[in-house]
């Protein structure tokens, strides 16, 4: 998912929303948030800061 992100980082948005709804899926979504997907979205910010 970072990669895709990666997309709109270069065409010069300063805002991401992503957002998961969802009952059952809520919180393995935000484990996986925690453990994967922050800390490659802070590694891709990191890039152009």
């Amino acid at each position: 998912m970072a990669e895709a992100v990666r997309r709109y980082v270069e065409a010069g948005f300063t805002e991401i929303a992503l957002v998961q709804i969802g009952d059952a899926a809520q919180l393995p979504y935000l484990d996986w948030a925690e453990r994967t997907l922050l800390p490659a979205l802070r590694a891709l910010c990191e890039l152009w800061a």
